[in-house]
């Protein structure tokens, strides 16, 4: 049994990752199966993963370390039901310290699995904070972004496809600098040689009961988490002229620029159509325009967003989203659900 935890901020790109690696591994006829969580309870993740056919478990309503019973019960439920040879376990993208509550609990309780971490980081965001953090996130959330690349013993800097190859340069120069002694790998996780590069490395890691829990501060750690905002929200589209799914677009991409007007810095934003298009937005990312728009009376849009704001301001931009695209084309948007809140402190389980 392989245990591949991932960890990293959010946006950085495990999800993806995860998909191909299990992809690929599901083609070599290798049992594969995927723990998704997060602070939320209706998950654009788990319903992707639904979608794509990939056996999966979901840890919600906190981090694993919060909730690792739950990790634990996952695990299990994945290899009685499935006989899952590797776990990819994706951890909250705000959550760090990792080591001490996670991957030592889970060699302590399973010392037969070959358990590692992999710390992911989106490039155009590694470059951003490397130049000056405090600019994108404020210094609780860039203590978090540094804890996590802290206490790695594999970095993965992913997203290299959308910087040039001289930024890529400046970028393994830095981290060779700051991180010595690490893995570092460099990847675009939609290119299978990335993918076989990194399964290749974690697959083949022998080093991570060697890795030091971090000297952390969690009251830092907790405010943090605590300066963003988590809104999830399903909405239902119903469109008198069949066109759904364009207002599902012309939906996301006017939330996304109601948030860019404001200045306001994004974690991620994951929406999932009709519970299998998925669309990722991040601090870099532009305005989509390339779904496959067929005609449809309705569509069902799941929403989840990670953003350094208050629950009350995000909830007034979806709300503001929602009835320009209602008056520019005559449709009706409803609330199927609603959950918008700030993490509570983290309490781990265990922590050694």
């Amino acid at each position: 049994m392989k245990i591949h935890l991932l960890s990293g901020f959010l946006g950085s790109g495990k999800t993806t990752a995860i998909q191909y690696a299990s992809r690929a591994l599901m083609q070599q006829g290798i049992k594969t199966g995927v723990i998704t969580n997060d602070q939320g309870i209706k998950l654009v993740d788990g319903g992707f993963f639904e979608h794509l056919n990939i056996p999966n478990r979901q840890v919600m309503n906190g981090c694993f370390c919060c909730n690792y019973n739950d990790l634990d019960t996952s695990i299990d439920s994945l290899i009685q039901t499935n006989g899952t040879e590797i776990i990819f376990a994706e951890s909250v993208g705000s959550c760090t310290d990792i080591v001490a509550t996670v991957l030592k609990p889970l060699l302590r309780f399973r010392p037969a699995a070959h358990v590692t971490v992999s710390v992911f980081a989106d490039a155009r965001l590694l470059q951003m904070m490397f130049r000056n953090g405090a600019s994108v996130f404020d210094k609780t959330v860039n203590y978090i972004y540094f804890k996590q690349l802290e206490e790695a013993g594999i970095i993965v800097v992913n997203k290299i496809d959308l910087i040039n190859k001289q930024e890529l340069i400046e970028i393994k120069k830095q981290m060779e600098e700051k991180y010595p002694g690490k893995i570092l790998l460099y990847q675009n996780s939609l290119d299978e040689d990335s993918i076989r590069q990194w399964l290749n490395t974690v697959n083949g890691y022998q080093q991570a009961a060697t890795l030091k829990s971090l000297n952390i501060d969690y009251d830092i750690y907790a405010a943090g988490e605590a300066s963003l905002a988590w809104l999830d929200e399903e909405l239902e589209i119903f469109s008198p002229d069949n066109n759904a799914l364009q207002h599902a677009q012309d939906l996301m991409n006017t939330i996304f620029k109601k948030i860019n007007e404001q200045q306001i810095s994004i974690g991620h934003l994951k929406f999932l159509i009709n519970h299998e298009i998925k669309i990722s937005f991040t601090l870099n990312t532009q305005p989509i325009s390339a779904l496959r728009i067929a005609p449809a009376t309705s569509a069902i849009l799941l929403i989840n967003l990670r953003v350094q704001t208050t629950p009350a301001i995000i909830v007034q931009i979806i709300t503001n989203a929602v009835g320009e695209i209602e008056a520019k084309y005559g449709c009706r948007v409803i609330a199927n659900s609603q959950s918008s809140f700030q993490p509570s402190y983290p309490r781990p389980t265990y922590r050694d």
